[in-house]
């Protein structure tokens, strides 16, 4: 009878443990509740319309402006004696550049015109007496009379042109050495190139915009000139000159020259830094960190409608750190 209660006692153990551990399993009893992720912070912001400006910041250099480098040439060959300039040096109008010598096919043409010349003279010095004589017609005067000009005249342009006077070369224009042609004891031929100078008031920046920022890059537009090689010079209010319509093939750029005061001193082929003002008026305007781009290279923003979002493409234009 007792061995009875003791089995029956263990069986009813078993069924109430049993009994628990479903409840347990059931009603989620004795596990860990789960924590909640982080919920993200939404700050929301109005759009507005109004006026934004951006700075649109390229670079580029000092250069003569196109077309406008002056070359300094004598008209018949020469020999070059010793160069007195240097690339980059300031010269004043009529400053020598260049010592020169006649070459010697230079001599004998000059000595050929200053015979030939002489020779002409007289020619007709002989037939004007021949005329008085009635020994010679008028039609013999005449051709004597032009043969004389013709080789006074020849001779006149070799001496202009710098044949046997000074044997100095010398500057046209006040303005900066661009480019030095000619070497010592060179042999240059009649029209060569012996300096390149640009004058001190056709010097400008040439800018390299990208092709998105043409819209800021309109002709007439002011643009804030900053020296990159001189930290401690001061900046320079241009004006936009020219906006060309090409893409450079080794920059990827579009050339924008960029005028400049007439007492500006940059200098030549000195790497400088343009700011241009970008303003879109009457645009809608939002935070700089709204605006998102998405895996289409495409921007979005989101709007909040009835406290849900709303997703928006948008095309993007003025934009600084503020806003977009």
């Amino acid at each position: 009878m007792k061995r009875r209660r003791i089995i029956v006692g263990v069986i009813a153990f078993v069924l109430i443990v049993c009994a628990l551990a479903w409840v347990a399993q059931r009603f989620g009893v004795g596990k860990e509740e789960k924590k909640a992720g982080p919920v993200p912070q939404v700050q929301v912001a109005k759009v507005e319309r109004k006026t934004v400006t951006e700075n649109v910041i390229v670079y580029g250099s000092v250069v003569a402006q196109p077309g406008k480098t002056h070359s300094v040439s004598i008209a018949f060959e020469t020999r070059v004696r010793h160069i007195l300039v240097a690339p980059g040096q300031f010269v004043q109008g009529n400053d020598p550049l260049v010592e020169v010598e006649l070459s010697p096919g230079a001599q004998v043409q000059f000595q050929q015109a200053k015979n030939a010349a002489e020779a002409a003279r007289k020619e007709f010095k002989q037939t004007q007496e021949r005329f008085n004589l009635k020994l010679a017609t008028n039609q013999d005067l005449s051709a004597a009379e032009k043969t004389a000009r013709d080789a006074e005249a020849q001779l006149t342009a070799l001496q202009r042109a710098g044949a046997g006077g000074d044997n100095r070369v010398h500057a046209n224009v006040m303005g900066v050495i661009a480019k030095v042609n000619a070497q010592d004891g060179q042999i240059v031929p009649p029209g060569g190139p012996l300096v390149e100078i640009v004058a001190e008031n056709e010097i400008e920046a040439k800018l390299g915009v990208e092709a998105e920022d043409l819209s800021a890059a309109q002709e007439g537009a002011p643009v804030t000139i900053i020296p990159l090689n001189d930290p401690t010079a001061p900046k320079v209010e241009g004006t936009i000159r020219l906006v060309t319509r090409r893409i450079d093939p080794t920059t990827r750029l579009v050339d924008v020259y960029v005028a400049l005061p007439a007492a500006t001193k940059l200098l030549l082929d000195g790497y400088v830094r343009g700011e241009i003002q970008r303003t879109e008026k009457d645009t809608l305007a939002v935070p700089r960190s709204a605006v998102l781009p998405n895996e289409s290279r495409e921007f979005e923003v989101f709007t909040v409608a009835n406290n849900h979002a709303v997703r928006h493409t948008v095309k993007i234009g003025a934009e600084n750190p503020n806003e977009v």
